[in-house]
Order: structure tokens, then sequence, then C-alpha cells
């Protein structure tokens, strides 16, 4: 099935609805991540998701295990996940994509979507808020030019946080972030 120009738009939006009521009034760390995963139900944003929220999960557990944990204890309950999404939030952290819909809607080409990211930082953060990029292809499309531009672009190749690679994404955010 073909997507329509109307399809992205609309996911665009659903996604950006979700993202922007947890954006903090002042940014003071950015992580860049690949993009919204291809399976429409989830989303590091979207409140009621109760399987395979790694990104989400890992990120947690490095910035509040403690919440983290009674989260999982609970079976996902919603309102735990949006007191996480809030504390995230108050904590002046906030989450962009790359791609702004799941890969598939654009052919896998991340390279393109390089330009809407640096508007959108341009539009969100200065030149001197830290920028985490997560997902080794995301640094290695974004780093460089990033840099280029002035932004203070956490110089470090972390993979996503799946497929095994939890244990060194822990490592490598957690060293990002200052703990």
């Amino acid at each position: 099935m073909e997507n329509t120009e109307s399809d992205i738009e609309f996911l665009r939006d659903v996604y950006a609805l979700a993202r922007n009521k947890y954006k903090p009034a002042v940014i003071s760390t950015l992580l860049v991540a690949e993009a919204p995963p291809c399976n429409l139900d989830r989303y590091f944003y979207f409140e009621d998701v109760k399987r395979q929220d790694s990104l989400f999960l890992e990120i947690m557990g490095i910035l509040y295990p403690e919440q983290k944990d009674r989260y999982l204890k609970s079976g996902r309950a919603t309102d735990l996940k949006e007191g996480l999404l809030e504390r995230f939030k108050e904590d002046g952290f906030w989450l962009l994509d790359l791609a702004e819909v799941p890969t598939d809607f654009v052919n896998n080409d991340l390279e393109s979507c390089l330009p809407s990211l640096t508007q959108r930082l341009e539009k969100y953060i200065s030149k001197t808020t830290p920028v985490i990029l997560i997902k080794t292809n995301v640094y290695d499309l974004c780093y460089a030019p990033l840099k280029a531009l002035g932004y203070n672009v956490h110089d470090s190749r972390m993979p996503f946080p799946g497929s095994g690679q939890q244990k060194v994404f822990r490592e490598k955010f957690g060293q990002a972030v200052n703990f």
C-alpha cells in the first residue's frame, strides 16, 4: 500500500502532539533518536505502551531507576508512565527524532531528514544546549554536520538499547548525562 502525503502529515501531527505535551519550557538536554517505531502503537511519548518500549525504559532506568521499577512492577500503568514523562520534562529533557515519522514512511532515507532536524534545532534549542545522539546511524549522519553548525553535540557513538546493546547503551547514555 502506498503512503500518501496526507498519511505522513497525519502521523507527523500525531507524534508532534504526543511529544509537545511533554516539551520543557526550557530544554536543558536534547536527545535525538532515529525515528518513531514502525509499529504505530508504540512511541516514546505515548503513555499506554505495554511492550517493546526499550528506548523509554532504558533512558528512565538511567535517569529515574526507582520510578522506572515502580512503573514496571505496576504492569506499566499509564499514570506512572505519565509521571515519568512529566519528570523527564521538568528536568529539561526532550527527545526528538531525526525522521519525524517511521522510517518506512521516508523510504529509510534518513539523510534527507537532516535539513528538517536542523530547522527544528534552530527553533527549539540554543547552540549551547547539550545534544545526545542515540543510535549509531544517527551519530554517523548527524554528529559532524551539527558540530559544524556550532551545536554542543556529545561525541559518543551510542547504540540503540535493543538487540543485546542495552548494557553499552546504559554505560554511554549514563556518561552523556554526567551520571
